[in-house]
């Protein structure tokens, strides 16, 4: 929405897309200003920056949305210098010009007003159902082409991984491993767990991952993998908001902590204080016996 209070509309950047145009036109009854380029089939902060301000010249858009993903932690910083805004990043809620955000590794929530015009917000994925109007009339599309090349950077292309592990995805059991499992040895127990189900997979929040106990194609979050099994156990997780982004879609949710604070029980609906080296053990114990 611009700052004279008109409707909200899309600005959609690539080289093609008019099939996503036309989708995102139809379900949201929006505005949509595709901005189309060659320079603008591969992502780089410049050229996507240029593009987006030659999108919106001439208006001053008061509340600009990206996703808080990689590129839209990239970019947001750089558009809001541009335009003279506010950044807010890793949004969860808003409520009007109030931000929501989790801190302190989830522990708290804190609530951002921005004192400038505009402001460049990063909305977490998940944070919110999806966007589900009634039935709409159609907006229309506006196609700008770009003019505004980069000249300082070029994208050479995208390189994805060797292996694409789809285990994750096709799991209905995930048993997942935080810091709080303790150490490296440990994380024999959560593979042990996760192998009594079929379908089952083991994955892991960051922390873990950079501590070289799991593999990244294991990570779930906003930096790693989405995932909605039909159940996740997480196991020593404290619950920041990048981790419950990627799993918060699960069917039932079991989460076990020895802090009763932790931030993963707000979305769990299981909720067991105890440390996992003394509770896997038991559970195994009570699976066995039936």
């Amino acid at each position: 929405m611009d700052a004279d209070g008109r409707l909200p509309g899309i600005i959609l950047l690539g080289s093609e897309g008019d099939e996503q145009a036309r989708l995102l036109a139809e379900r949201t009854g929006c505005t949509i200003h595709h901005v189309q380029g060659d320079h603008l089939a591969l992502y780089t902060a410049e050229s996507y920056c240029e593009a987006f301000l030659e999108a919106v010249s001439g208006m001053l858009p008061a509340i600009v949305l990206l996703p808080h993903s990689s590129m839209g932690s990239d970019l947001a910083p750089r558009l809001a210098v541009k335009m003279g805004a506010s950044c807010i990043t890793g949004v969860e809620k808003a409520h009007g010009r109030s931000f929501t955000r989790s801190v302190c590794s989830g522990r708290f929530l804190s609530d951002i007003i921005p004192l400038t015009d505009s402001v460049v917000v990063t909305v977490v994925p998940g944070a919110s159902p999806p966007y589900a109007p009634e039935a709409c009339e159609a907006g229309t599309i506006e196609k700008i082409p770009s003019t505004r090349r980069s000249s300082r950077t070029r994208a050479l292309g995208v390189q994805g991984p060797l292996h694409r592990d789809s285990a994750l995805r096709d799991a209905e059991v995930i048993v997942s491993a935080g810091r709080g499992v303790g150490k490296k040895e440990n994380m024999a127990l959560i593979s042990e767990l996760a192998s009594y189900f079929p379908r089952s997979a083991v994955g892991g929040s960051r922390p873990v991952c950079d501590l070289g106990w799991l593999d990244y194609a294991r990570q779930i979050g906003t930096t790693g993998q989405t995932v909605g099994p039909k159940v996740y156990m997480a196991c020593g997780i404290s619950g920041a908001m990048q981790h419950v982004a990627g799993m918060k879609g699960a069917q039932v949710i079991i989460a076990v902590n020895t802090d009763p604070e932790a931030s993963i029980f707000r979305v769990a609906h299981y909720c067991i204080v105890e440390d996992i080296t003394t509770f896997i053990p038991v559970l195994l114990e009570e699976l066995n016996k039936g």
